[in-house]
């Protein structure tokens, strides 16, 4: 039996928050221990509650963490499962799903957040590709550009028109 096995599970709806720009809102992770310095970038999001499901959760921790009133996040885009350390300091299991969801130009407020993400948490800034390549901390998930392609090629794809009727374009059904 490995060592995670005995981790408790703690699953997460995370957001993978795009602006009319594409790019991809992330919070810097400041904890008290560095003095305010900034240890890695990360998307919105958190904890699933009891009796609560994935895309109410993603619901939730939006409008907690951004003040934006998301109505419907999805269905999930990827998930990402790893043994992580909590600002408490249990050990878990986590087990994160990701909904990717374009938004307008939003107002970024804190009114939502808990003491701890008061304590540990700056301020949300939006990451194009090039700052996102360029960005000095690490940022979590490890591989958010390629989820972020993905994402992209998904919405292509949905998007998609045929050709019909000799020359009429129709949205593809």
């Amino acid at each position: 039996m490995s060592r995670h096995a005995a981790l408790p599970v703690r699953v997460a709806a995370r957001l993978l928050l795009r602006n009319p720009d594409g790019a991809v809102l992330l919070f810097p992770y400041r904890p008290p221990a560095l003095g305010g310095r900034i240890a890695y970038w990360f998307t919105p999001g958190g904890g699933v509650q009891a009796g609560e499901s994935l895309a109410d959760a993603a619901c939730r921790e939006c409008r907690e963490e951004t003040g934006y009133p998301l109505a419907d996040p999805g269905e999930p885009l990827a998930r990402r499962q790893f043994a992580m350390r909590l600002p408490d300091g249990r050990e878990v299991w986590a087990d994160e799903h990701y909904f990717h969801v374009r938004v307008g130009r939003i107002a970024l407020l804190q009114d939502g957040w808990s003491e701890q993400e008061q304590a540990s948490m700056g301020a949300g800034r939006w990451f194009d590709s090039a700052a996102l390549a360029a960005a000095p901390q690490p940022v979590f998930p490890e591989h958010l550009p390629a989820i972020l392609a993905a994402a992209d090629a998904r919405d292509a794809q949905a998007t998609r028109h045929d050709v019909r009727d000799g020359d009429t374009l129709l949205p593809k059904k």
